[in-house]
């Protein structure tokens, strides 16, 4: 088992088996695209669960939901995690951190490209391989628009990464934005004042972008899937 402490000793990363967790010793204060209780949330679990190639994608979309509770018995984390999956090793996943003032962001990224996509094309899949997941933590007290506001700066994060990476859509060759299950969790400890912005050129914002942009492309890099 690998072992990552990502705010002091109050929130750490683990890695064991299939399952990438980030564990805290308080509630943080979350809004997720995750498939497993995603939205907003408060929880001191988030999962990023890797899918064994034998279990099959078919048996995976049948039920996903069982797929993460089974997974998550192995660091006996209870019902009100935050769970996603990935076809992507977890093992070729990259940690940036940074620290401005009070301020301090971890971003936690596991990434496969197989299935890159420019939205707003049309897409037609059968199968699904691959998937960009973020976790990002926010050492500080966002608002709820705030967290928001991080999240669509992680969006635009990833997507700059893409592109500097020239990683192609799979369906059309133009500039990828992400992958067709990419999923992201921003996660909070709501030390500290109140932050109110989150977007791009917000104290905050440059700190999401830099971590995120920087940590896709080292996890991208470490599937193995640079290559345009």
């Amino acid at each position: 088992m690998r072992q990552l402490n990502l705010v002091d000793n109050c929130v750490k990363m683990i890695l064991k088996d299939n399952v990438l967790a980030v564990l805290a010793t308080a509630d943080l204060t979350a809004v997720s695209t995750a498939i497993y209780n995603g939205g907003f949330k408060k929880t001191r679990t988030i999962l990023n669960v890797q899918v064994p190639d034998e279990y099959g994608d078919l048996r995976l979309h049948e039920d996903p939901l069982s797929f993460l509770k089974e997974s998550s018995k192995k660091i006996g984390a209870s019902g009100d995690f935050i769970g996603m999956i990935t076809a992507a090793k977890i093992a070729n996943f990259s940690v940036v951190q940074k620290k401005e003032g009070e301020i301090g962001v971890s971003v936690v990224v596991t990434a496969g490209t197989t299935h890159a996509e420019s939205a707003g094309e049309k897409i037609n899949v059968q199968e699904i391989e691959g998937t960009i997941n973020v976790i990002i933590i926010v050492d500080g007290n966002p608002s709820e628009s705030c967290l928001v506001a991080v999240l669509a700066t992680a969006v635009e994060a990833k997507a700059a990464a893409l592109r500097d990476l020239d990683i192609r859509s799979r369906y059309t060759g133009d500039v990828a934005t992400g992958t067709i299950t990419d999923s992201l969790v921003v996660a909070a400890t709501s030390n500290g004042q109140l932050i109110i912005y989150g977007g791009p050129a917000s104290e905050l914002g440059q700190l999401v972008g830099y971590c995120v942009r920087k940590a896709v492309k080292e996890a991208v890099t470490n599937q193995s899937e640079c290559s345009p």
